[in-house]
């Protein structure tokens, strides 16, 4: 049998590109994940020990990235970070914008980037997203569906997502899988002879105003109400960032004994990365026109960590997986 060498040509642009070869290799980290569908994505974070144990993940969502008040610097810093940290990143949806396509009423010139001019609108902005992604997609385990790619998927029989996640893959070494509108993630941590699991339901959002005066709260509230067993619901669309947390009430039995216990969960809204006031200056724009002020300008970071619970009759304690939410900005 014969090694064969992979073929060098030169491209358009100069650079060296080798047929076969991804332009992005993986980088190394601790963890996988498994794609069961779009709504099920089973992360796996292994460790020789529970020793000094954390694992952050950076939750994205609205960041539109294709329009004119996109923060790009913004975006390329935390998915900068988030390599860094070796975490992983999921995002929630509207990671794109697609508003300027000539089908769709709202569409205006001043509102597109000068670069996305041109008559296959819909590929450029597939190309410059993963151009633009592709670098940190080795740490990215799921991008999710919003509005504007589904509402695009509706009126041009083409999925954004799927389109954007299959343009990264052709650029980089990734796992990154393409979720739905809503979806469940489980990362499950196996920290030697210890297993520990920390649940989220994600969910773009729903409605169409910024909820100025519940924040948000009211949605994730709703969504509590019928879901079981989350320890975090991530939900954006209204670029709205608040984190709130809630508890409820179980009884728990073990070996005849009976134990009213709690369980905690975070309502975290994540919020966004497109300043349409502040490029407007409050001037005008969909947001100033509906009254809506000023977004906060922000994503969110996750991190787990390990604590001892000592109680009644237990020699030495035992491990419970907890988290920390903080504002990335």
């Amino acid at each position: 049998m014969t090694n064969r060498k992979h073929k060098q040509t030169q491209s358009k642009i100069g650079e060296i590109v080798t047929v076969g070869v991804k332009k992005y290799a993986s980088k190394p980290k601790g963890w996988s994940v498994a794609h069961h569908g779009k709504n099920i994505h089973v992360i796996s974070v292994e460790r020789p020990n529970m020793k000094n144990f954390e694992q952050w993940i950076l939750l994205l969502a609205d960041n539109h990235h294709d329009n004119p008040a996109a923060d790009h610097e913004m975006e390329r810093r935390l998915l900068q970070q988030a390599v860094e940290r070796d975490a992983i990143i999921i995002s929630a949806g509207d990671t794109l914008d697609l508003m300027q396509g000539k089908n769709d009423r709202r569409s205006s010139k001043a509102a597109l980037r000068s670069s996305l001019l041109a008559e296959n609108y819909f590929d450029k902005v597939i190309e410059e997203a993963s151009e633009f992604y592709a670098p940190y997609a080795s740490h990215w385990a799921v991008m999710g569906t919003g509005n504007h790619e589904s509402g695009w998927e509706r009126h041009n029989e083409s999925s954004p997502t799927e389109n954007l996640v299959r343009a990264i893959k052709g650029k980089a070494e990734t796992q990154l899988g393409a979720g739905g509108y809503g979806g469940w993630i489980k990362i499950q941590c196996k920290l030697g002879g210890n297993n520990l699991a920390y649940t989220m339901r994600y969910q773009h959002g729903t409605g169409g105003g910024n909820a100025a005066m519940s924040f948000g709260v009211l949605d994730t509230r709703r969504m509590f109400s019928w879901l079981e067993g989350v320890d975090s619901i991530v939900i954006s669309h209204t670029h709205t960032s608040n984190v709130v947390g809630i508890a409820r009430e179980f009884l728990n039995a073990q070996n005849g004994v009976y134990r009213i216990e709690k369980r905690y969960c975070d309502l975290i809204r994540v919020g966004t990365t497109k300043d349409s006031w502040g490029k407007s200056q409050g001037a005008h724009g969909w947001e100033v026109e509906k009254g809506f002020g000023p977004s906060p300008i922000r994503q969110k970071w996750v991190r787990l960590r390990v604590e001892w619970r000592v109680g009644e009759n237990r020699r030495g304690g035992v491990a419970r997986l907890v988290w920390d939410v903080m504002d990335a900005q």
